[in-house]
């Protein structure tokens, strides 16, 4: 098959949340945090060692809220897009939803279970949520 054959599938929605932009209250905390937290490792531990894995462990908790993250919806299913790095999951794949606050878990599975937070993907609703509950109402029979 040639490239002009394969073609992309038809985008549904696509949109893009940045957190860091969205929220200055919270790009503060985000940012004070792990200067905060240094300070006080050391002033406690008195270990240059110490505070550098504190600021290692809080800036990898903390990294997915500096990044921009794109969603798509296609005919396909839905693909996030963070730091360089793709995650999808088919229609067929998911089975429910679950819409909080800020966006919505989509789960592989039918039932409630503790292994969606592992096996699912959460997308940030930025400022979509109607359009993104929308589209997974239409896409996602949950019966």
């Amino acid at each position: 098959m040639s490239p002009e054959q394969v073609s992309e599938p038809a985008v549904i929605f696509e949109w893009t949340v940045h957190p860091l932009a969205e929220s200055p209250k919270r790009a503060l905390i985000a940012i004070l945090a792990p200067v905060v937290t240094c300070l006080l490792v050391y002033f406690w531990m008195q270990s240059w060692f110490w505070v550098g894995l504190a600021f290692l462990l809080i800036i990898s908790s903390e990294f997915p809220f500096f990044l921009k993250t794109s969603y798509r919806f296609d005919e396909k299913g839905i693909s996030q897009k963070r730091g360089g790095v793709v995650q999808s999951r088919t229609w067929e794949q998911i089975k429910s939803y679950y819409p909080d606050r800020t966006g919505v878990l989509v789960s592989p599975f039918v039932n409630k279970t503790w292994l969606e937070n592992f096996r699912g993907l959460y997308l940030q609703f930025g400022k979509h949520r109607e359009e993104v509950l929308m589209h997974l109402g239409k896409m996602i029979h949950t019966d």
